[in-house]
């Protein structure tokens, strides 16, 4: 159960077989066509949000690669004066065919020199062109302008492209790609699941759930289970969706990290007043083959003045991967004064190697085998063998996810001395662990 993961509450129940059981089947069995209708809307409606978003993200990147190319054509230098020359040249190009066309050429060159400022005075001369006719031409000069250069501010999209630099073009080019391919890898990162966790460790979105630890002789609260959820975007993420892509990217730790010193928060002066109540935190692998968060928790709980065993150390066997690491860490824990426990007992293949590698102080019989005590299953006399063997290395038992009441009653029978569950309490906020704990000790 590292970090709060828990498995979900299933109610396993056995229906018997007569008349009444058959118009029930008949029921379900009408209602699996409208089940399996809502399922594919419901699939049909996350295909659709995917495409949305990789169109809007395709969309994105595409803007992005055009957006240089564009501000290059519209802003890059030398583009007005570049357009005003093949402005020039048009108007020169058009000039010369008319007059070739109509055969003015012949005509100005039949002609006396002062008759040509009678000629031109009917054909539009560019003005660029002015300077170049003779001095007798001036009503031609003043017909058609001045030697200034064309206005250029209503240059086209396409002229100002046709007359961009080709350095420039490339450039513009090369830079949209550029862009365009960290814009993408950037909304990739965060939109993934890996970008998602990430963000929620910076911002700190995780909260922790205390799920309360009775006594199962007087039902008194002796602690609580911090669990680890994730509150992302108005909703909580369940802890095996995110748990293991965290310890798989290395991002655990900082999250063990934030559990504690929330714990430390909301319950730090609470574990003062009441120094018998504890609470227990889970490690991941990578803190239990190094000293790392033992080193930050000893000068904290110093600081808080809380006594090292109420805080308590839950480790499951996919933990003790490292044997030898892992040995030494635990002993420095309990050394420390945290008492150990090994969580998810019996889900391994290597439980009873476990508890003759490693000295812990409890261990914690996993939900699975609680929900088969007292029912004809294969396994449902595993949780009496595991207390057996607990008693007999002088070791604590805690029973998971006790949700009924004869539940408790064979497992107290068998020996098991604490259980938590929903039979107690679903996991609280720290103000209703607070409560919760209150009304023990005000029956006590």
């Amino acid at each position: 159960m590292t970090n709060g993961v828990k498995t979900p509450v299933v109610a396993i129940t056995h229906a018997r077989m007569d008349t009444s059981s058959g118009a029930a089947l008949k029921r379900s069995c009408s209602a699996l066509p409208a089940q399996m209708a809502s399922r594919n809307e419901k699939r049909t409606m996350n295909t659709f949000k995917r495409r949305g978003r990789v169109a809007f993200l395709a969309g994105i990147v595409l803007i992005a690669a055009m957006l240089p190319g564009a501000l290059c054509v519209l802003f890059a230098p030398g583009v007005d004066e570049r357009v005003a020359a093949a402005r020039e040249a048009a108007a020169l190009e058009n000039y010369v065919v008319r007059m070739v066309d109509t055969g003015a050429i012949r005509l100005i060159a039949n002609t006396s020199v002062a008759a040509p400022s009678r000629l031109f005075a009917h054909f539009p001369v560019p003005g660029f062109a002015v300077t170049a006719m003779p001095e007798n031409a001036n009503p031609a000069r003043r017909a058609y302008g001045s030697t200034s250069a064309p206005d250029t501010s209503d240059a086209t999209f396409v002229e100002r492209l046709r007359a961009l630099p080709w350095t420039w073009l490339l450039a513009g080019v090369a830079a949209g790609l550029t862009l365009s391919a960290w814009l993408g890898l950037f909304m990739v990162r965060r939109l993934s699941p890996l970008g998602q966790l990430s963000d929620a460790v910076r911002q700190h979105q995780f909260i922790v759930a205390y799920q309360p630890i009775v006594d199962l002789t007087t039902r008194r609260c002796i602690g609580a289970e911090a669990l680890v959820r994730w509150k992302h975007q108005n909703r909580i993420v369940r802890p095996d969706h995110f748990i293991p892509l965290a310890e798989h990217r290395g991002l655990i730790q900082a999250i063990t990290d934030q559990v504690f010193d929330t714990v430390l928060l909301e319950l730090g002066e609470f574990l003062h007043r009441y120094q018998e109540l504890y609470v227990s935190i889970n490690l991941s692998a990578a803190d239990l083959t190094s000293r790392r968060f033992l080193e930050r928790l000893t000068p904290a709980l110093a600081a808080a003045k809380i006594a090292p065993q109420q805080i308590r150390i839950e480790a499951t066997e996919r933990c003790f991967l490292d044997a030898d690491a892992a040995k030494e860490v635990i002993q420095a824990f309990r050394d420390a004064g945290h008492p150990v426990y090994i969580d998810d007992f019996g889900t391994g293949y290597s439980s009873l190697s476990h508890l003759q590698n490693f000295q812990v102080d409890a261990l914690k019989i996993d939900k699975s085998f609680i929900d088969t005590v007292g029912q004809d299953a294969a396994s449902s006399s595993v949780a009496s063998h595991i207390i057996d063997m607990a008693l007999t290395l002088h070791v604590q038992v805690v029973a998971e996810g006790i949700e009924r009441e004869e539940q408790a009653c064979y497992l107290h029978t068998r020996g098991a001395q604490f259980g938590q569950g929903w039979l107690f309490s679903a996991p609280l906020t720290a103000p209703d662990f607070i409560r919760y704990v209150g009304r023990g000790l005000t029956t006590v």
